[in-house]
Formats: structure tokens, C-alpha cells, sequence
């Protein structure tokens, strides 16, 4: 293990362990396990000095390691002592009824040694000698059960040897002058060969934390001179938003924490937040992160603080690591390069990996085994994924995870409870699960906000706080429309890791509560049904009186226009289409129509009336003398840094006017659809832009004086004239029907908007593919990467009488994707 023994092995408060005391308690507890090689024993305890020697014990024997979370019910504990029949249980005082408990349930004769007992009793000097045979199973680590009935993994010597290497040999993480901080329960396998085995062997040598809880942390950090410290996303996310309060707090910090952010120097940074180093010791080295994907957000503010945070790949039949981000090649989101010795693939957007990690298979289920491990050797992995081009890896979703609608768009959970944690003054923590067709969300409210709101109380202020701003944010299909208030906390593993498979129960509790509401009779006041038939129309789904037009309906703004319409031309009133979310329900939208209408006819929305209404009282933006001069510049610049390649312009329209329609990669693309354009073309372009990205007086001005035509979220109806007054002039409209950038590299749903424009004043739609934008400029970096990218101008489509809008605008969408696939 080591040479000098009377180095530091355990750090625990006030005491000090060297190798050589460690290797005598190891010894003593070694003397009171009667089983023989191969057989079972399980340890379950909270982290402790003790858990320490009887983990390393049951290797000194040549038994199998066994260890079980100190947080599992006798129920759970019971059917792990069924499952591997142990020969005896290492476990403290205070879970030693449990244990009694769960041996009863099991029926097994099985002999219970307490920690408490040898932990700190006197020692013989003689020292306990582990040799190990590297095929032979090491470990039997359960799986933590986010999806139910646990599996029993087992892990080999040369399993847990190869992770050991790659991140000591391979790449110098552990080394002996490095103490890594215990702090995640050592009962999984990341904690136990990451925290324990790992520092251990290697001889850096580990401080124990007693709890989770911050001052526990700080202090032993402080104590045990922590150079490691492996933490799973929440803590780092706690960590984050702790140590960013206090900056936002003060105009200063809050400038530094800018000015580190826009010039993404690690030195400066960690010059400049040298206090928050200091804090946690002084000597933190490496920040890891494992258990699950770090949302790219914290990754990088925690770079801005200067802490930059090592993530790792992997599940427990890989013991645990499948890749990791190497020191210096840290990207935010990405989860690095594999192993050295495992070899990755990507089938059918599934990672695969083989290699002398991966395990030997399940404990009594060959089935299983063979379920995950191919004839080929190649661990299943279920996760998605994909290589960028030096390699790294990037984890796009847990295919068990994904919620498929029945339009076929692929959601995954994580990325929109991740968003609706933002909003921190009223959510605790959140979870989307799938109800019927829609988005709905699970929210543990802040008890602070949630005061003594009753929860319907509490459902309404989540809808108007939380839901209605966030699905302004995303595409359609992304939208929550639904929310479960719920009292508790979400049911996870210790890693953190949400138990999706018990949260149907709560959806059940949230829907039962909510039958009555549903029940109400129906109004059968005119309004309300003519208003109802529209919406069925519109919609395709049956109509509720206490439906919500947002968070039930999803109405997008230009939904709201279309029934702004209907509501204008039959019942001649207007209805603000700002306002429209502010009614409670559909009942009450029609409660107001009935009190103010002029008339009562019945009509469909007539788009073509409303495209060619007066535009007299509208002013379009001038284009400045500069104005293409500057679209070309663009285009220099593209070609020199980013080897731009332009194709397809001979399908540009020499004559007439024609919308051009493109996928939207980055923030680049802008001025990336110009970029085959001629000078007079350029000149008579107009684009389309949210009144969020041109906040300030000298952006709008620009925006003004370079054919940017903003849309007015309190008045679309105004924005939509003024693309179709720039049409009517013989000039050209661009934009980006996705309406938003992609987070992910796939193309979002397209908008209608520009489709309606196309049929109803009979101009052709110019489709533009965009390539390789989303690796130049991604979401959340703040600098252009020198990559590859290709723009093409595909063959004009015209407009399809045999199609609604929206099949008009998903035809369109399809074109550019299956452009974008070749």
C-alpha cells in the first residue's frame, strides 16, 4: 500500500490515523469473520473510522464486500441478505435493530458484529496483509433503485484496478501528498473507490465529514488540508448558488464575477476569488463531480469562482468511471474522454462501452447480465450520447427517462426540472412526469413561500410565478401544463438520484385531490360554448371549463392572435392578447366575453383579414448605409475563422419576394442566413427578433437602423402586419421558426407564423440548413470556437394548398433536417 506507515491514512475530527494503526485495526476486525474465501459480507453503517476497517477486513480474508446503505428500510435490507446469503454483518449500534429486523424477515441465520465494539479497542501491533487476485470479485454493490427491484453488481479486483490507474498513472489525480474528503456514503461505488480505495491505496490518505451539512464540510476541509473532494450535482449546486448570493449581493463582487465570466481566464479567476479557495481549506486541487450530469450553468459559474470541476461518466457496472474531463480540458456539460483502456461506441444514439472495468456481470441473474452485456463484451450502457470530434463524450439523455408524446418529440425531464429549480423562491425541488399527453410538474414548494397557503393556493401561484414565465421560454412541446403541489421531499437514493418509479403515487394523490374540480357542470351559456367548439377545433383536445389557456392548453402567442381574431370578428370586442394568460380559466375568459360583447357571429379566424389590415399607423425600421456592409464583413470573418462554406445559392429567388427560413444553431446564425445573399438582397432583408434580446436603448437603436423588426409580446398582432407590409413591398423576411436556440444540437419544433405569411400572401419559403453554428458557439459559452461551418440555401418551397400551416411548417422543418443529416 505505502512505505511510510506512520503517514496520515484517516482523518476523523480531532484524530489521526496513520497507515500503520489503520493496518492494525484492519488486522483486528479481520479475526472476527469466520466465513472463507468468496463468501459474502455486508457492511452497513453510517461513514465512520470503523467502516473503514471492517470494509478492509472482509478483502484481508478473501471474502466479498457487501456494502448496504445505512439508509434502507429492514424490508430493503432483508431482500440483499436473500439475494447473496452473507455469512455476517459488519453494522453500528444505532442500525443493529434493523439489521436484527431484516434477518428475521429473511429467514437466514446470520451473524451480527458491531462496529462500535472493535472500532477504537486496544490493538496488537500485528498489521493485516490484503493480497488480492485481480479475477476475483471484490464487490457486490446493489444498485441504488431509481427504477425498483435492485440488482447485485459484481465488481472484480482488476475492475476497480483499471479505474484506480486511469486516474493515478494515467492521469496524477491521486497521489500521496493529496487527502480526498469522505463525505458521500461509501455503501456506492463512486464514494467507495473515488473517496476511499482510491486515496487509500494510492496513499494520500482521507478525512472523514461527519454530516453534510455546510460548517461540517468547511471544517473538515479545513482540518484534513482536502485536496479532493467528490461531490454529486446538488452539493456543487448548493455550493453555487450560496457563494453566488453573497456576489450578487454587492455591485463590486457582482462586477468581478462579470468580469471572470466574459474573460474566462482561470488565473484570473482564481486570483480574484482567492477567498472562496480559501474557505474551503486552501488547498482544494480538484473539485470532482459523479452520481449524475452537472448542469452546464453551475459548471461554468463555478469556473468563474475559479473552482473548475472534474466530471465523470460511468454507473456501478462500470466500478464506476466510463470517462472523465482530464485537468485542462474542462468543457462545462461535457463528460470527457473515456477511460484509456475502454473502448466507446454510439449505437442507435446509445453509448456502449467495453473494457477491463466493466463488470462480471449481475449476482445470480445471467439473464439480466446478458440484458446489458453483449457476447462482445460491450456494456449497454441506456444512456445517451455523443462524441464530439477530439472524442469527449457528451450524455444527451437516460433513454429509461425519456417521455415520448404522441407528436413523437423526445423529452427529457431533467433538463426542464433543472429550469424550474431556478426559480428558487418558490421551488424546492421539482420533477415533470407525463400526464395523458401533456407536462406536468411535481413541485415541493418553499416553506417559506408556501406559507400557509392551502394547495390550491399554492397551484395557482406556482402556475402565475413559475410555470407561465418558464413556458415562455420553450418550445411548445417542452411546455408544463400542469402542477402537483406536494408537502415532503421527492423520493431519492442517497446519491441524489430521483426514484422516478415512485412518483406515479404522488400524481395519483395530485389527481384524486383534484376530481372534484373536474366534475363541475359545464356552463351552457352561448359564449362559452361557441368559444369551446373553437378551441376544440384549434386544439384537437376536449375543452374544460377550468382549463388554463397556458398551462392546460398551451397556447402559444400565436395561438392567442388566432383566437384574438375569432373573438374580434364574432363577438366584436377585444380581447388583448397579453391578457388572455391573466383569465383563470376558459370559464372565465367567456364570462367576460358575454359581459361586453357587441355582437354574436359565428366565424373562423380569418387570417388573410388581418394580414392585409391597414399599416398606417406602423413604422418599419430604416436600413443604415453600413447596413450590408456589415453582413459582409460578417462573412469574412466566418470564412477565416470558422472555414465558412456557402452552398446552394443559385436557389436563391432572383425576382420577388420570399421569406427565408432557417434552423437556428447560435446566436452566429444571424448573420450566418446572410451570408450567400448579394448587396442588394442584404439591403432589402428583414429579420425577426424578441424584445428580450434587444433590451437596452443602443440595441434597439441598432435594431432599428439594421432591418430588425422586434416582436412586441403585448402586441404580436402589430409585428405580424409589419413582416407581412415588408412582403407586400417586394422585400424578404428571415427567421428562425424555431424561436429559440437549440439546446441540444436537434431542431426544435418550427412556429407557424411564417407559414401563414407564405399561404396567405402566396410567397415561397427559401429554407436555409445551418451546420456546425451549435460546436462554434453552443449555449452558455461566451467565446466563438475556430469550427468548421456550412451554410446551404435549399430549393424554394412553395405554398401547399393540400396542407394546414402547421403541416406546412413541419414540411419545411423536415427539408432542412433531412439537409441537415447529409
Amino acid at each position: 500500500m505505502i512505505k511510510d506507515f506512520q503517514k496520515s491514512a484517516i482523518i476523523v475530527g480531532d484524530r489521526n490515523v496513520s497507515y500503520s494503526e489503520m493496518l492494525q485495526r484492519i488486522h483486528l476486525f479481520a479475526q472476527y469473520t469466520k466465513g472463507e474465501k468468496g463468501d459474502r459480507v455486508l457492511i452497513l453503517s453510517e461513514n465512520r473510522e470503523g467502516w473503514v476497517y471492517a470494509f478492509f477486513s472482509v478483502w484481508a480474508r478473501q471474502e466479498i464486500a457487501t456494502p448496504v446503505d445505512a439508509g434502507s428500510t429492514a424490508h430493503d435490507v432483508a431482500y440483499i441478505i436473500k439475494d447473496c446469503r452473507p455469512t455476517c454483518v459488519w453494522t453500528s449500534r444505532t442500525k443493529v435493530d434493523l439489521v436484527r429486523e431484516a434477518i428475521s424477515m429473511a429467514g437466514i441465520d446470520v451473524e451480527i458484529l458491531l462496529i462500535d465494539d472493535f472500532e477504537l479497542a486496544p490493538v496488537s501491533g500485528e498489521k493485516a496483509v490484503i493480497e488480492t487476485q485481480m479475477e476475483d470479485t471484490a464487490l457486490i454493490i446493489y444498485t441504488s433503485g431509481t427504477t425498483g427491484s435492485p440488482k447485485g453488481v459484481m465488481l472484480s479486483f482488476a475492475n476497480i484496478e483499471a479505474n484506480i490507474r486511469s486516474v493515478s498513472d494515467d492521469v496524477p489525480i491521486f497521489n500521496t501528498e493529496r487527502c480526498t474528503l469522505i463525505l458521500l456514503p461509501l455503501h456506492h461505488v463512486l464514494p467507495l473507490v473515488g473517496t476511499l480505495v482510491a486515496p487509500i491505496t494510492k496513499g494520500g490518505g482521507v478525512a472523514i465529514c461527519p454530516s453534510m451539512s455546510g460548517p461540517d464540510i468547511m471544517d473538515t476541509l479545513c482540518r484534513g488540508k482536502v485536496a479532493i473532494m467528490v461531490g454529486v450535482p446538488r452539493l456543487w449546486q448548493t455550493l453555487y448558488f450560496g457563494i453566488k448570493k453573497k456576489i450578487d449581493a454587492n455591485a463590486v463582487t457582482r462586477f468581478l464575477f462579470w468580469l471572470c465570466q466574459k474573460v474566462g481566464s482561470p488565473a484570473l479567476s482564481k486570483t480574484i476569488f482567492k477567498s472562496v479557495r480559501k474557505k474551503m481549506g486552501g488547498h482544494i486541487t480538484y473539485c470532482v463531480c459523479g452520481g449524475a450530469s452537472l448542469d452546464k450553468e453551475i459548471g461554468e459559474g463555478l469556473r468563474t469562482l475559479g473552482l473548475d470541476v472534474l466530471e465523470g461518466y460511468g454507473m456501478t457496472e462500470a466500478a464506476p468511471m466510463i470517462s472523465f474531463t482530464r485537468p485542462g480540458d474542462i468543457i462545462p456539460g461535457c463528460a470527457g474522454l473515456p477511460l484509456p483502456t475502454v473502448e466507446c461506441k454510439i449505437v442507435n444514439d446509445e453509448l456502449w462501452a467495453k473494457g477491463p472495468n466493466i463488470m462480471q456481470g449481475y449476482y445470480n441473474r445471467p439473464e439480466e447480465t446478458a440484458e446489458v452485456l453483449d457476447k462482445d463484451g460491450f456494456l449497454h450502457t441506456g444512456d445517451l450520447a455523443r462524441f464530439d470530434e477530439k472524442g469527449r463524450i457528451y450524455i444527451t439523455g437516460r433513454s429509461k427517462e425519456i417521455i415520448v408524446l404522441s407528436n413523437g418529440k423526445n423529452v427529457q425531464p431533467a433538463e426542464i426540472e433543472f429550469q424550474l429549480e431556478q426559480y428558487p423562491v418558490q421551488v424546492k425541488e421539482a420533477a415533470v412526469v407525463q400526464d395523458g399527453d401533456l407536462l406536468k410538474a411535481i413541485i415541493v414548494p418553499q416553506p417559506e413561500w408556501a406559507g400557509e397557503k392551502n394547495d390550491e393556493q399554492l397551484e395557482d401561484g406556482l402556475k402565475r410565478e413559475v410555470l407561465e414565465p418558464f413556458n415562455r421560454t420553450v418550445a411548445n412541446y417542452k411546455k408544463v401544463m400542469g402542477v402537483f403541489v406536494y408537502r415532503g421531499d421527492l423520493p431519492r437514493t442517497r446519491l441524489d438520484k430521483l426514484q422516478r418509479f415512485k412518483l406515479k403515487e404522488i400524481v395519483e394523490a395530485g389527481s384524486h385531490r383534484k376530481q372534484k374540480v373536474e366534475t363541475d357542470v359545464e356552463p351552457t351559456f352561448k359564449e362559452y360554448q361557441m368559444v369551446k367548439r373553437y378551441l376544440e377545433q384549434e386544439k384537437k383536445v376536449k375543452i374544460k371549463p377550468n382549463d388554463h389557456l397556458e398551462m392546460d392548453l398551451a397556447m402559444d402567442s400565436l395561438d392567442k392572435v388566432s383566437l384574438q381574431g375569432f373573438i374580434e370578428s364574432t363577438f366584436g370586442m377585444v380581447v388583448k392578447v397579453e391578457r388572455m394568460a391573466d383569465f383563470k380559466n376558459v370559464q372565465a375568459l367567456c364570462e367576460h366575453i358575454a359581459s361586453r360583447k357587441t355582437r354574436m357571429e359565428t366565424e373562423d379566424t380569418d387570417w388573410r383579414h388581418l394580414i392585409y389590415a391597414s399599416t398606417s399607423h406602423l413604422e418599419l425600421p430604416q436600413p443604415a448605409v453600413t447596413y450590408p456592409l456589415v453582413a459582409k464583413l460578417f462573412k469574412a470573418n466566418f470564412r477565416l475563422y470558422n472555414r465558412l462554406s456557402v452552398k446552394g445559392v443559385e436557389n436563391i429567388p432572383a425576382k420577388g419576394p420570399f421569406i427565408l427560413a432557417s434552423n437556428h444553431e447560435s446566436f452566429l446564425d444571424g448573420p450566418l442566413a446572410y451570408t450567400g445573399l448579394s448587396w442588394g438582397m442584404v439591403k432589402n432583408c428583414y429579420s425577426y427578433a424578441t424584445e428580450e434580446h434587444v433590451r437596452s436603448g443602443l440595441m434597439k437603436y441598432l435594431a432599428s437602423r439594421h432591418n430588425i423588426i422586434l416582436m412586441e409580446r403585448s402586441n404580436l398582432k402589430n409585428s405580424i402586419l409589419k413582416l407581412a407590409e415588408v412582403l407586400k413591398l417586394g422585400r424578404n423576411v428571415v427567421i428562425f421558426p424555431e424561436g429559440t436556440r437549440t439546446r441540444n444540437g436537434k431542431m426544435n419544433r418550427f412556429k407557424k407564423m411564417f407559414a401563414i405569411l407564405s399561404k396567405e400572401m402566396n410567397v415561397p419559403v427559401l429554407p436555409v440548413c445551418i451546420r456546425g453554428a451549435y460546436e462554434a458557439l453552443p449555449r452558455g459559452t461566451h467565446y466563438v470556437r475556430p469550427s468548421k461551418i456550412e451554410v446551404e440555401y435549399l430549393p424554394p418551397i412553395y405554398p401547399r394548398e393540400d396542407m394546414s400551416y402547421q403541416e406546412f411548417a413541419d414540411f419545411v422543418r423536415k427539408t432542412i433536417e433531412d439537409a441537415k443529416k447529409k
